[in-house]
This record gives C-alpha cells, structure tokens and sequence, in this order.
C-alpha cells in the first residue's frame, strides 16, 4: 500500500504548521524578533513582569521561532550567557533554572544551548501565563 493510499495518512498532523500557529499565540505580543540582527527581545513588560521561569521560556520560544523564520542561518537553542542577555537575569538564577526546567521536561540540552523540543511546546504553553 502506498503512504499516499494509506488509511492512516489521515492522522498524520503537519507538525511544522501546528508549531508555527502556537508559538505564534504564544509569543505575540510579548516578544519581538529582529530578523536581521538573528535575535530575540522580550517585550519591555515581559522582562519586568514575568518570573524568571517565564522570561527564560519566552525567550526559548523566540528563539525558536527565528529559527524557523531563518532555519539556515539560526539555531533553535540559546547559551546561558545569550539567555542572560535576553531576559536581564544573572547566571546564578539563569543556570539552576535551565536545569529545573531540563529536569521538568520543558527544556532539552544540546550542543549549541538549550532549546524546547517541539513535543513539549503543549507542556511550556501551559507553564507560561498571560496577564490578561
């Protein structure tokens, strides 16, 4: 039986789709993205407002984000030193925190810095709220 006569094709979800629409919602409003510059900025109040869990995980999905916007040139993780920058906390509070959030299952460690797997974009959206 070919993929395309395959009865079960149908459950078959366009991942790369379903990711952009959330992180999209997710994001809008709360981080901006510099296309030309390949970085990640959190919205003013978001860096003010937001507990250090939430800053750290915005920036994890902005980063994301630029990267499927410009998957040649930018990778989906950050460093510390990078996420330090982007959300304004120290390192003290950056790294215990990446590896609580590492442990939790929200965030993976690879080679370039850590990221959010794409199957636990469900488990940050609920991990981050919005200020209605």
């Amino acid at each position: 039986m070919t993929e395309e006569g395959d009865p079960l094709m149908e459950l078959v979800a366009d991942t790369r789709k379903i990711n952009r629409d959330r992180l999209k919602e997710m994001l809008l409003g709360r981080v901006w993205l510099d296309i030309d510059a390949a970085t990640v900025h959190l919205v003013p109040e978001e860096r003010n407002e937001k507990g250090s869990k939430e800053a750290v995980l915005l920036a994890l999905l902005g980063q994301k984000a630029l990267s499927l916007l410009k998957p040649e040139k930018v990778v989906d993780a950050m460093t510390p030193k990078v996420l330090e920058e982007v959300t304004g906390l120290k390192g003290n509070t950056v790294r215990p925190l990446l590896k609580r959030l590492s442990e939790e299952g929200l965030i993976v460690r690879r080679m370039e810095g850590y990221t959010i797997h794409n199957t636990a974009l469900h488990l940050v959206g609920g991990a981050i709220t919005r200020k209605e």
